[in-house]
């Protein structure tokens, strides 16, 4: 069963690539301003931004693609809420330190999990101009733009797991349940 997911999961990936490469021509420029995976910005509050507009821009691609394809939108609306665990992760991993006691990692992670509602829905509000702007002079930019930036995101799907992965390592130990709690 892990192999079969894993390998749906691969062959999505590799779909959204192809996807987003052919839409996200030249013409395309991404809303997110990093060139290297996310993983390397070191300041954790630009990295944290990068997180929460991938959560925006799969977030606008699922609604886009709702109706002519529900279950791409669902897709796409998961890997948001990834995206948004990965700014709580982000935040956290930008802040721990070799003094942290548990009072202030709890500080930390509340601020987290406000960071990871807050940015997306700024971002999103952001996305939503965009597109109103550009309504007079052709929405074509907007999703030659919007593609570029999700061509981005995909490509740190990988930084994405990871911080998934350290999330779920965290939901084991039974310092934190859920991004929700």
């Amino acid at each position: 069963m892990m192999k079969k997911k894993t390998f749906s999961i691969a062959v999505y990936i590799l779909w959204l690539l192809c996807i987003v490469d052919v839409h996200a021509s030249e013409t395309g420029i991404s809303y997110i301003n990093a060139d290297g995976p996310f993983l390397e910005i070191t300041d954790g509050n630009r990295q944290a931004e990068a997180w929460a507009m991938c959560s925006a821009a799969y977030d606008t691609l699922a609604y886009i693609v709702s109706d002519s394809s529900p279950a791409r939108s669902q897709q796409l609306s998961e890997l948001a809420g990834g995206a948004e665990i990965a700014i709580i992760m982000a935040t956290v991993a930008d802040s721990l330190h070799d003094e942290m006691t548990q009072e202030k990692f709890d500080a930390v992670w509340n601020i987290a999990k406000s960071v990871s509602t807050e940015m997306p829905s700024s971002m999103r509000a952001f996305l939503a101009a965009e597109i109103a702007s550009t309504s007079n002079t052709g929405t074509s930019t907007f999703f030659d733009n919007l593609s570029a930036t999700v061509a981005v995101c995909v490509k740190n799907l990988p930084s994405q797991e990871f911080y998934i992965g350290m999330w779920r390592e965290l939901a084991k130990s039974g310092l934190r349940y859920s991004p929700d709690e």
